[in-house]
């Protein structure tokens, strides 16, 4: 006997009421189509997306640090869960899948990412590209995750894109105009708030917000230029390792917008949390937040036309 959570046996039936079908001749098809998985944990994952995306779930694939052997102690399990055009990508995805228990492979807890396969032939996300490199597909329906990836594959192949390391931290080479685009936009409304935390005297706050902007900033110029960047907080490396991509028209302030990239990393978690014998209110000055709200400022001024006006 099989025990399943209720909300799982629920969308099991209407699932099965949809192909005109009982309840378990459907499981047994499900069992027995192309990547059902076998490990209980696999199963609990494969399951709660079932459970979320019902008929649109088109795959689940484990990506990331555990895969590629590289996790530390604080890594999670991380999983993508491709929905089909019929469910909209919405943050109640999120909320229903953070409302349920949280799940967990060997230990880790698993953390979901909802997404759609990219169009055939276009050029994907680095995170669909680190999928194609080592990730392991749990599910799907129809061979079709195993058909895109093996198409980003054939692209990294021909050199269309490619992966590199910086520091032990890898990132693609690609393109993505509308995500950079969304980084500026965001980054330039965020120059409000450090208005409204400078007015406060929150010196501190300010550090740690203009240190976000020039970061939101740089990886948003670095995506326009072609470049997936790591998911670190510091892309200096990254910026003058790729300063040949960058628009001609920044050539000369390459090097303010690595150092601006470097300094202000260095205060983001000080800022915030603080230290042993060290109080963020007390150790960041009105000097400090000038200087931190110049940077950004700067930043945000100089890239911004050549992300979202596109000037070379």
């Amino acid at each position: 006997m099989l025990r399943i959570e209720p909300g799982l046996h629920g969308a099991l039936r209407a699932a099965a009421r949809a192909a005109s079908l009982s309840l378990n001749e459907y499981c047994a098809r499900k069992l027995a189509s192309p990547g059902a998985p076998a490990d209980p944990e696999a199963t609990a994952l494969v399951g709660r997306a079932g459970w979320l995306l019902g008929e649109s779930l088109v795959g689940v694939v484990a990506f990331g640090s555990w895969v590629r052997g590289e996790s530390r102690v604080a890594s999670d399990f991380d999983a993508l869960l491709i929905a089909g055009e019929s469910v909209p990508i919405t943050r109640e995805l999120y909320r229903r899948w953070d409302h349920e228990p949280a799940l967990y492979w060997h230990g880790r807890e698993v953390a979901s990412h909802f997404v759609r396969l990219p169009p055939e032939g276009a050029v994907p996300s680095g995170i669909w590209a680190e999928a194609a490199t080592d990730g392991v597909v749990l599910y799907e329906r129809d061979w079709l995750v195993s058909e895109r990836l093996a198409g980003i594959r054939r692209m990294i192949a021909a050199g269309r894109i490619s992966r590199r390391l910086l520091h032990a931290q890898p990132y693609w080479v690609l393109r993505n105009a509308e995500i950079a685009e969304d980084y500026l936009w965001r980054a330039r409304l965020r120059l409000r708030a450090l208005d409204v935390l400078f007015a406060g005297e929150g010196w501190p706050d300010v550090v740690r917000e203009a240190q976000e902007i020039v970061e939101l900033t740089l990886k948003g110029l670095l995506r326009r230029c072609g470049v997936d960047p790591p998911r670190v907080h510091d892309v200096s490396g990254v910026l003058l390792a790729e300063k040949d991509r960058l628009p001609a028209g920044l050539a000369g302030e390459v090097g303010e917008l690595a150092a601006a990239s470097r300094l202000l990393r260095r205060d983001r978690e000080l800022a915030f949390y603080g230290a042993e014998d060290l109080t963020p209110g007390g150790f960041y000055s009105r000097a400090d937040a000038e200087a931190a709200l110049a940077a950004a400022r700067r930043t945000v001024e100089v890239v911004y036309p050549h992300v979202v006006e596109g000037e070379d």
